[in-house]
Formats: C-alpha cells, sequence, structure tokens
C-alpha cells in the first residue's frame, strides 16, 4: 500500500529508528564518558546527529 498514510507510518518508523540509535549511543557515550576525551565524545555525539538527518533525508530522497 503506497498512500499518503502508508508513507507517514515508514516516516515515523524511521525518525523511531535514528532517535533509538542516538540513544543508544549517548547511553554509551556517557557509560564511558569518564575515561574519554570530552572533545572526543561531542564528536561523536555530533556524528549520531548527522547520521539521523541523513537517514532523514535519505527516506524523503533527497539524501544519498
Amino acid at each position: 500500500m503506497s498512500d499518503w498514510f502508508s508513507t507517514a507510518i515508514e516516516m515515523q518508523r524511521e525518525i523511531l529508528r535514528a532517535q533509538q540509535a542516538q540513544l543508544d549511543a549517548a547511553k554509551k557515550l556517557l557509560d564511558t564518558a569518564e575515561t574519554r576525551d570530552m572533545a572526543e565524545v561531542g564528536k561523536q555525539i555530533a556524528d549520531a546527529q548527522a547520521e539521523a538527518w541523513t537517514a532523514w533525508a535519505r527516506f524523503w530522497g533527497s539524501g544519498k
């Protein structure tokens, strides 16, 4: 089924997957933050955010 509702549902699923990936990455970073350089932690968080936006853009057909 390729109606607008199915598209909206799939979009929500993709957003939830991206958010779960961000939460998983944040948890992993927080679990090890005491032993890591904070600049590296910031870079990893930024990378996770960029991946989420890339997934969103790919869903809408504008990403690679």
